[in-house]
């Protein structure tokens, strides 16, 4: 008997306990599908070296990659992760820049070398300067060539070697960067000070942070500056010099990058973290490597993103954004070029991973990496890889033109069905009828 009346209550609560539980479960099922549909970014490959990662740059036709490391190499991979070339410097490489097509590339060093290397590692010309070279930057073309120095000075230098002009900016520049058509070049200080430059070396604008500009980017249109050093913050400018954007970074930045119009930007932490955000300063997505981030480079419409790494490793990372196909009339020859018939045009295709099929307008035309000549006019193109979601764009070839296509194959994953918004009401009216429900039995 007293079995019995002890199950009385429970008996009597059993209708709030299951809305409250229908309710409890509804919750949860929200929360994990916001959290499904988290975008995340996809590691496509790592390359190792004993010893620290201190530079990298995608090349602007999302094509190659190069790196610099502390015990003294400089390196050309292709966007597949493969080894072209390594060539010896003989001292740390604090700066790397690769051109389109990997045309050139371009080394600083701690002794003051400034390096520049052809598509297949030879050494075009060098120079000697009077104090650590810092970082290097290069236009997309190759034409014009940026270094930081610690001399205290920003220069401007051509592909041949010849120096257009050479500005103090009084203490020692620690970054810089030029934009795609070389028409703006921008430097950072250990003196705190921000300055960007036009194409005679005159100031555009300039403004002072709260600490060291250890990393500075311009994004490819000049249209933004990000920058971040040691005083845990970073700053995103726009043309007029004007902050559109500051965050708290909580740590040192070591390095930056801007995509195209300012869409992404990527920083490079000295607590192993690399962020990406957009331009309203809201996280997309992070990756974490084993020690402190030394820099960091976005392809141009962001989809790509390349971590330099005291851990040993240059990383690449496919980011949860859609990357637009980079076209170039003039790219730099291949060792077997392919050479279109008068009047036609020549589509080339990539893919990170290689291996995927291609489709034109729904025809099968090859396995990536794989260069067509064509007739000009209007393709659907279509890239298909075994776990990977398919990708897809539309180009317009021109007669006697060519386009570079680079696809960033997203590994496919799992759809979450987000919960209805019509649900959430559905959620609140149980939850105050446990509550009315309760209050009437214990009456």
């Amino acid at each position: 008997m007293k079995q019995s009346c002890a199950w009385k209550p429970s008996l009597r609560y059993s209708p709030v306990l299951m809305i409250l539980f229908i309710v409890i479960i509804g919750c949860a099922m929200t929360v994990g599908s916001a959290v499904a549909a988290t975008p995340k970014a996809t590691e496509m490959w790592n390359y190792y070296q004993a010893t620290n990662m201190y530079g990298c740059d995608i090349s602007p036709d999302v094509a190659y990659v190069a790196g610099g490391t502390y015990n003294g190499k400089v390196f050309l991979l292709t966007i597949e992760g493969e080894l072209l070339w390594t060539a010896e410097t003989y001292s740390p490489v604090w700066g790397v820049a690769v051109s389109r097509g990997g045309g050139y590339v371009v080394a600083g060093t701690d002794i003051g070398d400034l390096l520049v290397y052809d598509k297949e590692g030879d050494l075009l010309w060098s120079k000697r300067f009077k104090g650590i070279i810092h970082d290097v930057d290069i236009s997309a073309d190759g034409s014009v060539i940026a270094v930081a120095c610690a001399d205290g000075k920003v220069y401007r230098y051509t592909n041949l070697g010849s120096e257009v002009w050479g500005q103090s900016m009084s203490s020692a520049v620690l970054s810089v960067s030029v934009t795609a058509d070389g028409s703006l070049i921008g430097a950072g200080t250990k003196g705190f000070l921000i300055r960007v430059l036009d194409s005679e070396g005159q100031k555009v604008w300039s403004y002072q942070i709260n600490g060291q500009v250890f990393g500075l980017d311009l994004s490819p249109d000049g249209a933004y500056l990000i920058a971040g050093g040691n005083d845990a913050y970073v700053y995103i400018f726009d043309d007029a010099g004007k902050i559109a954007t500051q965050l708290r970074t909580v740590t040192q930045v070591n390095g930056v990058s801007a995509a195209l119009n300012g869409e992404y930007f990527a920083l490079g932490r000295g607590d192993r973290e690399t962020m990406i955000y957009d331009v309203d300063g809201m996280p997309i997505t992070q990756m974490s490597a084993a020690a402190g981030v030394n820099d960091v480079s976005l392809s141009p419409s962001g989809g790509f993103c390349a971590v330099a790494s005291s851990d040993g490793r240059l990383y690449l990372y496919s980011l949860p954004v859609e990357e637009v196909p980079v076209e170039t009339a003039t790219p730099c020859p291949s060792d077997t070029p392919v050479i279109a018939p008068d009047g036609e045009g020549i589509l080339s295709f990539s893919s990170a991973p290689s291996g995927a099929t291609v489709y034109l307008d729904n025809e099968v035309k090859g396995i990536t990496p794989v260069t067509l000549p064509l007739p000009p006019g209007q393709y659907e193109v279509l890239m298909r890889l075994d776990g990977y979601n398919d990708w897809t764009t539309t180009i317009n070839l021109l007669p006697e033109d060519t386009v570079n296509v680079v696809a960033q194959m997203t590994a496919a994953t799992p759809v979450s069905t987000p919960v209805p918004v019509g649900f959430l009401p559905v959620l609140g009216g149980l939850f105050i009828a446990a509550v009315f429900l309760l209050r009437r039995t214990d009456e």
